[in-house]
């Protein structure tokens, strides 16, 4: 018998964690992630480091997700969200 499972070339990609940093140094490429980190940086209560911090979590989320979800964009909004 011959073993064939690491013969698919998902095997020979580059580790996850090369990818995100890719991911990150980009910014967001879809559309929702774009909205998104769009909001983050025209609220006005968020501080500069917050908001560069949010944005690459957004970056992050995509490269492994491959896009937003809703429940993602509500905590997001949630935490720029002015407290009150």
């Amino acid at each position: 018998m011959r073993d064939v499972t690491k013969t698919k070339p998902s095997h020979h990609r580059q580790p996850a964690v090369a990818s995100k940093a890719a991911a990150g140094s980009q910014g967001p490429s879809t559309f929702e992630g774009i909205r998104l980190a769009a909001e983050v940086q025209a609220s006005p209560r968020v501080s500069a480091d917050t908001k560069a911090k949010l944005t690459r979590e957004i970056a992050d989320y995509e490269g492994s997700h491959g896009s937003c979800t809703q429940t993602f964009i509500k905590k997001i909004r949630k935490q720029i969200k002015p407290q009150g």
